[in-house]
């Protein structure tokens, strides 16, 4: 931890933000990551109860489980199926699509995915949110990052349920970008609310000490 707070130092210069943004925002990647698992599973469920989406949904875990052994055919297998499923699984099929391809090495690819979902109108607001926070995180370290911290604004709003793990990519982006002292002043705001979630908060207090003056 000491080390941690050492390159936190005031005299740090970008590349070192650089290097501790490596370094978080691969918590910052997992937490994304959970939420897309924790959402597909909820949603997965529900259309399971529904008989007439129970072939889609079956057809949604099999791609999904290739899309684990195969690189390749994964990717391709959920495409097609966003093509021909109900909406709900449809949208899921293009984010696991999108995560598939991250797996892969192609990130370009997957963020044209999430894009795509996120400008769909016909897709439910809260998977279209999701799918801006996902292209973001990817964005967040390469000449898009301020680009895709303006896109994030709108779903730091507290009405947003995504506004948490947004809030906190934002303080990535920011403190990747060598601005120190709003990406502390997020991360405080963070860590005091009680209404994040408490690995959130734990991180987000974690990251006020160490960049404390």
């Amino acid at each position: 931890m000491t080390d941690f707070i050492q390159e936190v130092d005031e005299g740090l210069r970008r590349d070192q933000y650089k290097r501790l943004w490596d370094k978080y925002g691969k918590f910052a990647a997992a937490a994304m990551v959970i939420l897309v698992l924790g959402v597909a599973g909820t949603v997965a469920y529900r259309d399971w109860a529904k008989s007439r989406r129970a072939e889609d949904t079956r057809k949604l875990v099999e791609a999904i489980e290739l899309s684990a052994t195969d690189p390749k055919l994964g990717p391709d297998a959920l495409a097609s199926l966003s093509k021909s499923a109900g909406a709900g699984v449809s949208t899921l099929a293009r984010l696991h699509q999108a995560a598939a391809l991250v797996r892969g090495g192609q990130s370009a690819q997957a963020i044209e995915v999430y894009d795509q979902v996120a400008g769909d109108g016909s897709v439910d607001p809260v998977f279209r949110d999701l799918s801006v926070l996902l292209a973001a995180q990817h964005r967040a370290d390469g000449p898009e990052a301020a680009a895709a911290a303006l896109k994030l604004a709108p779903l730091t709003q507290a009405s947003n349920p995504w506004r948490h793990p947004a809030l906190e990519l934002t303080a990535v982006i920011a403190l990747g970008q060598g601005d120190k002292t709003r990406a502390r002043d997020i991360f405080r705001q963070l860590a005091d609310d009680p209404t994040a979630s408490p690995a959130i908060r734990g991180r987000a207090a974690e990251m006020v000490a160490a960049l404390a003056d």
